[in-house]
């Protein structure tokens, strides 16, 4: 599908749909369906854009540790299976288990870190990363290893829901997309980047070094958090004008002393409660955010579906080592990254079209009323693009496999596969963070909690598939089911905020009532 039709439909209907959706509410104060606080009648957050900056370097340098540690470990199952004697079946469990806590752990993280704030949870989440890092470096015994990879999991996967909560935290919608894009540079980048860390790593100096690199480099980063890492959560700090106690106070924080009056009003500290995974199952429930998770855990599969696959089909057809393999993800990692840029702008580029459509001009201290604009239009007006290339990419490549070409030729594909393949990814995620702000890291478990799970489920069948479909069908198959998320996709562009303001009219109406 073309990206004319929904620019069609938007330039002859949406707007005026736009116009109309807040009215479809207008038995109930739109003013009061969102928190008024004196906080949020100011800037939208008080962090200036350096510091915004600064940061997103760290969560998306964070990001990086979860696809790294998945990852990174592929070149080593060979030598683990050996050195610790079992099946490589068993040593594929271990993968197996690491997807399935990926999917679990943010659900019960997210919950937390909208509670009490960012900085704490970060800092617990790096903790068992470490340990269960440097435990998996000295064990030699399987139950050891696959007990240590679901704690590794758990304290790495969080921190992909952290990210996005930051993000909402100090940007509003109007400019949360170039930060969500850089921060999902991190993120992209862990599954192409790994493969050829841990390959160098296993063949120069033993499987084991894989896991002192991961707990070093996770001690790095923890003391760079420990001593740069401001509180951002808004239940903590509001806007960032509220001081924070001296718990969640950076250590530069700290030495510097608050610049904020002593009167300044501070919200109550959030008793601490049980994580509750609910709150992000909940989600589920909601048609706008129920169709929008569902399409990016179909393009997810289908990107890990293709990573997935990558070392046996190359190692058949070009007879590669593991290291050469690992070396093959690289066209991957090149165009996730260049594809985070492209998304950033991109969205900040169309939310200035859509507003200016709907005779909205942006307001960049305090941003807009979500309620009063399309967001849903504003960051699918470009996706389409990305949607129709990607599934071109995918089928080509198949094909390319198929007929054994010249190397040079899939690997290119790999990088259109990188970058079409991500933007929507970038995209539709920071769509879940715009369709549910007030809680964003529970909004982003689900997303994760929703894709990991798919891409777990596609992952186990992608061989199958290639040995009774064949290369070239199997992948045409994979294309023509992301082709049908084009309709859904549409369903959102039209329906979107219609559905999202009955959802938060009915919200507010069960809190009052």
């Amino acid at each position: 599908m073309s990206s004319t039709s929904p620019v069609a439909e938007f330039s002859q209907g949406s707007v005026e749909s736009a116009a109309h959706a807040p009215k479809a509410a207008d038995n109930v104060d739109l003013e009061k369906t969102t928190t008024s606080t004196p906080i949020e009648a100011e800037a939208y957050s008080v962090f200036t854009r350096p510091q915004k900056r600064w940061i997103v370097l760290l969560v998306g340098i964070a990001s990086f540790f979860s696809p790294l540690s998945a990852n990174i470990y592929f070149p080593a199952l060979s030598s683990l299976s050996a050195d610790l004697n079992v099946s490589t079946e068993l040593i594929n469990l271990t993968i197996t288990s690491y997807m399935i806590l990926q999917a679990l752990a943010p659900m019960l993280i997210g919950d937390l870190a909208d509670t009490l704030g960012r900085r704490p949870v970060y800092i617990l989440l790096f903790v068992i990363y470490i340990a269960a890092d440097i435990g998996l470096a000295l064990q030699r015994a399987y139950p050891a290893l696959l007990v240590l990879r679901m704690l590794q999991s758990t304290g790495s996967s969080g921190v992909i829901a952290l990210a996005s909560g930051v993000v909402a935290d100090i940007a509003h919608a109007g400019e949360r997309g170039a930060y969500m894009g850089a921060v999902n540079l991190g993120a992209m980048c862990g599954p192409a980047v790994g493969p050829v860390i841990g390959g160098v790593l296993a063949d120069k100096l033993g499987w084991w070094w894989i896991f002192w690199i991961l707990a070093i480099c996770g001690g790095v980063y923890l003391v760079f958090h420990v001593v740069f890492f401001p509180e951002t959560g808004r239940s903590v700090v509001g806007n960032g004008s509220i001081p924070p106690p001296r718990v969640d106070a950076s250590l530069l924080q700290l030495l510097k002393g608050s610049k904020h009056p002593i009167d300044t009003p501070r919200p109550p500290r959030p008793k601490l409660r049980a994580p509750n995974p609910m709150a992000s199952l909940k989600l589920l429930l909601h048609k706008d955010m129920a169709l929008v998770l569902f399409i990016n855990g179909i393009f997810y599969t289908a990107f890990y579906m293709i990573m997935a696959s990558l070392p046996s089909v190359f190692a058949d057809i070009y007879g590669l080592t593991p290291l050469q393999v690992g070396l093959c993800y690289l066209p991957f990692g090149v165009g996730c990254g260049i594809a985070c840029i492209i998304a950033g702008r991109l969205m900040g580029r169309d939310y200035k079209i859509i507003a200016q459509r709907c005779g909205i001009k942006p307001d960049a201290k305090r941003g807009e009323d979500m309620l009063k604009f399309p967001i849903e239009q504003a960051r699918l007006r470009s996706v389409f693009w990305s949607q129709a290339l990607f599934m071109a990419a995918i089928v080509t490549y198949g094909w390319l496999l198929h007929f054994e070409t010249h190397l040079a030729a899939p690997l290119f594909l790999t990088f259109v596969v990188g970058v079409a393949g991500t933007c929507v990814f970038t995209v539709l995620s920071t769509l879940v963070v715009d369709l549910y702000q007030t809680r964003p890291s529970s909004a982003t478990a689900c997303n994760n909690f929703v894709r990991c799970l798919m891409g777990a489920a596609g992952t186990a069948v992608i061989e199958s598939m290639l040995q009774a479909m064949g290369r070239g069908w199997c992948f045409t198959f994979v294309g023509i089911v992301c082709t049908l998320m084009a309709p859904l996709l549409f369903l959102e562009w039209k329906y979107g905020m219609r559905w999202r303001v009955a959802r938060l009219t009915r919200e507010k109406e069960a809190e009052r009532g």
